[in-house]
């Protein structure tokens, strides 16, 4: 196979630097990867003189059908709360230049088993629905679904519920539970082996793709956190029907979160493409919880 074009909207943010950077190593390029552009507004940031110097070609200009022909591949990683229409345009772009690959900025939870409560962020599923409907069909569109990123997830941890200082875990649903989670690096490296596989055989890659760099359940988190403090972590269940209806009357996303964790709605662990993009860890080791959690010396770091 030729090595492919890629084009990554947003690849100087938090996801599309990283996916820029992998798609641009000489791990992937240039035998698997041709041209990296990468699209962006600012063309005089310190983070694109960077990827310049790696090789990625810069476009800040009106992207349309013709700054994208000769692409293969777009990945868009741009931020959850740009507008729906600034990803339709840029899918319509993509199809009209007869892209083969689109990725829609999804890299969340697989919001087809959250029903009801996936509503908090049905923009992600308009955008990736009117990306598949383009040119009939013909554009092929692989959502990725990570349940979070890692390094995020524990950002914040009373958010979450997660009370170190108190050494409390209040939670929703089920302790045991578990729920999946990506870092960073293992996610953008995923995209770019999907990208790749895609360009060769459609078929080979799912629509619907999910990933699950490390999965846990409450129980092990506290245990994790509790190795870290030298003190055992209580685990305290709080009001679910409250928590679905902060989702359902003020569309809250953290409380989905909290209930996506708690209800096993996030767990990928039986169903990914982990062995597709990275079979038996050939490629790269997964990061875990535990390592996040070392790192972070139970989360007081996060």
């Amino acid at each position: 196979m030729s090595p492919i074009n890629v084009a990554i909207a947003g690849g100087t943010g938090n996801l599309g630097l990283p996916v820029a950077h992998v798609f641009l190593s000489a791990a992937f390029r240039p035998s698997q990867v041709n041209r990296v552009v990468v699209l962006t507004r600012d063309a005089s940031s310190a983070k694109v003189k960077e990827l310049q110097s790696l090789g990625a070609e810069i476009y800040d200009g009106t992207i349309d059908a013709k700054a994208l022909q000769g692409i293969d591949v777009v990945v868009n990683t741009y931020s959850q709360y740009s507008p729906t229409e600034v990803s339709e345009n840029l899918a319509k772009a993509a199809a009209d230049a007869g892209v083969k690959v689109y990725f829609p900025s999804e890299y969340g939870m697989d919001l087809r088993s959250l029903g009801k409560y996936g509503k908090p962020y049905e923009g992600k599923t308009i955008a990736a629905d009117f990306a598949r409907q383009l040119n009939g069909g013909a554009l092929k569109v692989i959502s990725v679904y990570v349940g979070a990123f890692l390094e995020i997830l524990f950002k914040f941890p009373m958010a979450l519920g997660i009370d170190t200082p108190n050494r409390v875990i209040t939670m929703i649903g089920d302790p045991a539970a578990k729920f999946s989670s990506s870092s960073v690096r293992d996610i953008a490296s995923s995209i770019v082996r999907l990208a790749i596989l895609a360009v060769q055989d459609p078929n080979s890659v799912p629509d619907h793709a999910r990933l699950s760099g490390t999965a846990a359940s409450m129980v092990e988190l506290a245990e994790l956190i509790g190795k870290e403090h030298g003190a055992q972590i209580q685990i305290s269940v709080g009001d679910i029907e409250a928590v679905k209806a902060k989702i359902e009357n003020e569309k809250d996303k953290i409380a989905l979160a909290r209930y996506a964790m708690g209800t096993g709605k996030a767990d990928y662990s039986d169903d990914n493409v982990n062995e597709l993009v990275n079979p038996n860890e050939s490629l790269w080791t997964w990061y875990s919880i535990r390592e996040e959690v070392e790192r972070t010396k139970g989360l007081q770091s996060a």
